[in-house]
């Protein structure tokens, strides 16, 4: 683990004890991270730094929570989404691709049409970080 990767996991963990979140998702994120760091150091590495470059690219003019959230998890597997976000539909909706259709997937015809522009401007965040680092 170099100092670099270290960093974006204390990063990601000093962020999400910190931050007001509704429906218990501090609680499902702490989780992750340390099923993550049980399982699959590598896509725990990955995904903090995720968090971190879409926080900081699109999270300085509007609340960086939902950023943070959809970089973190944006890793998941479905079963890790199953388990992790059911309670957080938002977060579980804004992770690209409509195969995540786990129970409380929002959709479209679901949520406000801000609310889903935002949720599509995210997918596109997180997939703009596939390329430079899937």
């Amino acid at each position: 683990m170099t100092a670099e990767t270290s960093d974006d996991l204390a990063w990601a963990r000093r962020v999400n004890s910190r931050w007001i979140v509704r429906e218990g998702l501090r609680a499902s994120a702490a989780a992750y991270l340390d099923h993550l760091a049980s399982t699959d150091d590598d896509r725990l590495q990955r995904s903090c730094r995720r968090a971190r470059r879409l926080t900081d690219r699109f999270g300085c003019d509007e609340d960086p929570k939902p950023w943070f959230y959809a970089g973190l998890f944006s890793l998941a597997t479905r079963d890790e989404a199953t388990k992790f976000l059911t309670e957080h539909p938002f977060t579980l909706a804004a992770l690209p691709g409509d195969e995540r259709a786990v129970p409380g997937f929002l959709g479209p015809d679901s949520v406000a049409k801000t609310t889903w522009e935002k949720i599509l401007r995210i997918r596109e965040g997180v997939t703009g970080l596939a390329e430079g680092d899937a």
